[in-house]
């Protein structure tokens, strides 16, 4: 018989290999061999497996030790007589010797032979590997150069056969079969958590009811009072909560005023009393003298004789010396006073007079506080502290648990500080003005009780249900306000009513029966429309027996 030599990568191995031997410990990780060997400063390396080392049972680190001898241009050869890894080893294509100074050889095929029929345990004498040599190149252990045997093809035939026909029995994978254990185990429990999920915990049903409903508008008056704690219904009475606030109004403006600072003119007035009544006249100091532009008035009393008339009617009083003269002065200041004589009109009646010329008048104008510039510095800041006021007493009546009533804010007059005073010489005026203001507020609660009686009494003995009172959308109008603490209003919304329903009792009704029965029992409801039933996920069909997974929508269609 021939056999066969074909050397490793098609070259000899060296005959003088350095050689080292590793001795593993049942506990080192596959990681820690695969770097022993890396840094492993000889070319052979013999790997001395402990008894039960699962490190060298996984085909995954038989080859990952395989790879990394190669990369690192190592031969390597596991001493062991575990017939676990036999198997494992001739796969990935790894050398096994049964003993340091044994033959190294690739196992082709791992079986027990000549098993006693009687034993019911296998021992060392008892196990034989039947071993066939690949084409690798023979790797030497010992100081000794090991010779390759030769085997062709027809002995392994041979040996094949002779096996086969031999009784025997491969050696189970038990960890195999754990993980595949664990696997199936694994997706069994997958499934049925999927099928509680799927069957049991998201299974729902949605029923939509579509309604009809009515319109309940409410108009009536309410009496918001303070100093009370508790509503009453039937006075149409609520008690209210009363916030309060100062705010100040501030604007500086130019001054736009002029005034003249010059002298006035003086001069003297001849008067004579010209009125056609007996006795004498006074005429009182002030009395103004006018003449075109220009107005004196007299510094002093003066008392005129009675007057005197000629046979034509024509007053002869001065005539007859009975006249007098007294100073005047200008009313305002200004050389436009200073004028010559001339005759001017009296304030009183019947008086005659004529000045003398007027001189001493000066012009000399200044800035001063007009009350034009106050009253455009109030109109400026008018209304900017009433929204601030606004807000900040809603925030007031909020932390009192109320809601604020805007339509009843009140204002205080003004109380209004002006600086400097109107006339004053100066360049800008600041105007200051304060006012207080107030609001009410009253709590939703008693709003929302106080529509819901107003609704039920409109409804009488209809067998409605009021869907939503208006609370949302009530409106007050300020209809009087007998003092600081009552305020009446109108207040103004629309409600609806509807079907009454009971969505507990319903729920319990409906759970677990069928789609159509729950559709006629609801429409047989007065004021329904129509009836859905949804269900969820979409593999369901059936209405789920557990009340709470049912869930009821109210679709209410007005008439408004």
């Amino acid at each position: 018989m021939t056999s066969k030599k074909i050397p490793k990568n098609n070259e000899a191995p060296a005959p003088k290999s350095s050689k080292q031997t590793l001795y593993i410990d049942v506990e080192d990780e596959i990681t820690g061999v695969i770097d022993k060997v890396a840094t492993s400063k000889n070319s052979i390396i013999a790997i001395v497996l402990p008894k039960h080392a699962s490190v060298f049972q996984s085909i995954v680190n038989m080859k990952l030790l395989k790879k990394a001898a190669t990369q690192a241009k190592k031969n390597i050869v596991l001493v062991t007589s575990d017939l676990s890894v036999m198997p494992i080893a001739a796969t990935v294509g790894l050398y096994v010797a049964k003993t340091p100074s044994s033959k190294p050889e690739i196992p082709v095929i791992a079986t027990i032979s000549h098993v006693n029929e009687g034993a019911s345990e296998l021992d060392d004498s008892q196990e034989e590997l039947s071993v066939v040599h690949t084409s690798e190149a023979p790797i030497e252990l010992d100081n000794t150069t090991s010779t390759a045997v030769d085997i062709d093809d027809k002995s392994i035939k041979d040996e094949s056969v002779k096996h086969k026909k031999t009784k025997s029995f491969k050696i189970p994978n038990f960890s195999s079969f754990r993980m595949k254990l664990f696997i199936g185990g694994s997706v069994l429990i997958g499934l049925i958590v999927l099928w509680v999920f799927g069957f049991v915990i998201l299974p729902k049903a949605t029923i939509t009811i579509n309604t009809d409903t009515q319109s309940a508008p409410v108009n009536t008056l309410v009496t918001l009072q303070t100093g009370i704690d508790e509503a009453s219904l039937d006075s149409a009475t609520l008690p209210a909560k009363r916030a309060q606030i100062e705010k100040t109004e501030e604007a500086t403006v130019p001054a736009t005023g002029q005034k003249n600072i010059g002298q006035k003119a003086t001069g003297s007035m001849n008067i004579e009393n010209c009125i056609n009544i007996d006795g004498s006249k006074i005429v009182p100091a002030g009395t103004r003298f006018s003449a075109g532009s220009v107005t004196f008035e007299s510094v002093e009393q003066a008392t005129l004789p009675e007057a005197r008339f000629n046979g034509s009617g024509q007053c002869t009083t001065k005539e007859d010396g009975r006249d007098l003269t007294v100073g005047v002065i200008a009313l305002e200041p200004g050389d436009s006073s200073n004028v010559g004589s001339q005759s001017y009109n009296a304030a009183i009646s019947g008086i005659n007079a004529v000045g003398s010329v007027m001189t001493g008048g000066t012009t000399e104008n200044v800035t001063v506080i007009s009350q034009e510039d106050v009253d455009r510095a109030r109109q400026q800041s008018a209304g900017s502290s009433k929204s601030a006021a606004l807000e900040e007493l809603k925030i007031q009546l909020s932390e009192q648990d109320v809601d604020a009533v805007e339509e009843s804010l009140t204002e205080s007059d003004p109380r209004v500080d002006i600086s400097p005073a109107v006339g004053a010489e100066a360049a800008e005026v600041t105007v200051k003005t304060t006012i207080s203001f107030a609001m009410l507020g009253v709590a939703e609660n008693d709003v929302s009780a106080f529509l819901d009686k107003e609704i039920q009494d409109s409804l009488e003995d209809q067998e409605k249900n009021i869907r939503d009172n208006g609370l949302s959308e009530v409106s007050y109008r300020l209809s009087e306000r007998p003092d600081e603490s009552r305020q009446i209003f109108t207040l103004v919304t629309v409600g609806s009513v509807g079907p009454e329903f009971n969505i507990t009792e319903l729920k319990d009704s409906v759970a677990g029966i069928k789609r159509g029965d729950i559709e006629k029992q609801i429409e047989a409801i007065d004021g329904v429309r129509s009836v859905s039933v949804e269900y969820s996920p979409a593999w369901i069909t059936t209405t789920p027996k557990s009340a709470d997974k049912i869930d009821i929508l109210l679709n209410e269609q007005d008439d408004r």
